[in-house]
């Protein structure tokens, strides 16, 4: 993981057509297993591949999970480990790291990495890129104030789906402000572990199964969905539910709700052999922008039973590709996975065209094309007019 003359990957063409190199440092808090952290890998990865980008991710935290995809990547990842949360001398570690790779753009994943990168790209001159907005929390908590704050000081705000950027308070359609959504990479469901399927399949014994694949955070609201599963449970024996994720609250679950009909099967290196598995996919959460479970449920032709918020209805087409299911209704939620049980022909339907859907509007490619366009923004408007990156002919799928 250094810079080189190694292969920078088949899977993505080049879209980027520019004189001149941009050199990205992309600050990420750490490599566990969760969404924002998958879209990160997937993001850099693709950007390593464009002739005209070279990268270096900073990573300030310990967590490894990922990092084995970035192996044969020529992408610099540097580790800037904090002593603790809030650790005053990341800035000039930082300050040095950057320079010395001399970036023209931070982009930043989260409110604690834009506030240690902020005060280190005005000193050097280079462009904050904000990429904090990963869900549509609308409280007005201390923590919203400081992220917004940051946002606001920013050259450039990226948000994965409308609603998010809203929560914060900016409009899709200003300055600066831009929509990039999520992106799945299809290459991801071409190796599937059948003996991880096929022992799944065995645990349910016949039975259809429904999953959800979630972190236990405060965010992620499993007991709807357990609530949900009783209630079906408790009138027929032809359903099974798996919970697939860890978190500070899986404990806590485990012994509220583990028992006949409900497996909890922990963290997953190899998600989507497991989703593979699934007849259903379900979310169920308090707040979302574009969410990685429900995407891989899509790209593996499940239908999507999703709670209805955030930027959910910007993924999910209610009806059409799955449903959207409203907040904390377990009723409602049950309803919905009932009828898809009952009703497997459209079920997949529903499927094959979420995955259409996924194909056509939420690839890896667009994703790079649409973070390739704000880097091209944000240094068009810093840069002298001879310098200027081209931006003809890329297609984006920012606003």
């Amino acid at each position: 993981m250094h810079d080189g003359e190694n292969d920078r990957g088949a899977g993505h063409r080049s879209l980027l057509r520019a004189p001149l190199t941009m050199k990205i440092a992309y600050l990420v808090d750490g490599l566990r297993a969760g969404g924002k952290e998958r879209q990160s890998v997937e993001l850099v990865k693709g950007l390593a591949c464009q002739d005209q980008v070279s990268v270096m991710l900073v990573c300030m935290g310990q967590d490894t999970f990922f990092e084995p995809l970035l192996a044969e990547t020529p992408i610099r990842v540097e580790r800037l480990l904090r002593r603790r949360r809030w650790d005053p001398g990341i800035f000039p570690r930082l300050y040095r790291l950057i320079k010395s790779f001399e970036a023209d753009v931070l982009h930043t994943t989260c409110w604690m990495t834009s506030f240690y990168g902020l005060p280190v790209a005005r000193t050097l001159r280079a462009q904050l890129v904000n990429g904090s907005i990963r869900n549509a929390f609308g409280t007005r908590s201390l923590r919203w104030r400081i992220e917004r704050l940051l946002l606001g000081l920013s050259d450039a705000r990226v948000a994965n789906s409308e609603a998010g950027l809203r929560s914060r308070g900016f409009g899709p359609g200003q300055d600066g402000n831009h929509v990039v959504y999520n992106g799945f990479d299809f290459a991801r469901t071409e190796k599937l572990d059948q003996t991880i399927k096929e022992k799944l399949l065995n645990l349910a014994h016949g039975r259809k199964l429904v999953g959800m694949v979630a972190q236990f955070k405060d965010d992620k609201d499993y007991g709807t969905y357990f609530t949900a599963a009783r209630r079906l449970l408790d009138r027929r024996k032809d359903v099974a539910f798996v919970a697939v994720g860890d978190g500070k609250n899986l404990a806590d679950y485990q012994r509220r709700w583990g028992g006949a009909g409900i497996e909890f099967l922990g963290r997953q290196q190899a998600v989507e052999s497991v989703i593979s598995a699934f007849d259903i996919g379900v979310l169920s959460t308090f707040t979302e922008g574009i969410s990685n479970s429900v995407m891989e449920y899509m790209a593996l032709g499940k239908p999507a039973i999703v709670t209805d918020g955030g930027g959910s209805s910007e993924l999910v087409v209610n009806g059409v590709t799955g449903f959207l299911v409203p907040p904390q209704n377990p009723a409602a939620l049950a309803e919905r996975i009932a009828y898809c049980l009952d009703n497997p022909g459209e079920a997949i339907e529903l499927g094959r065209a979420g995955k259409e859907r996924l194909t056509t509007l939420f690839s890896v490619e667009r994703l790079i094309e649409g973070t390739l366009h704000v880097y091209q923004h944000v240094l068009g408007r810093h840069r002298p007019p001879q310098a200027r990156v081209r931006t003809e002919n890329t297609v984006v799928t920012s606003r």
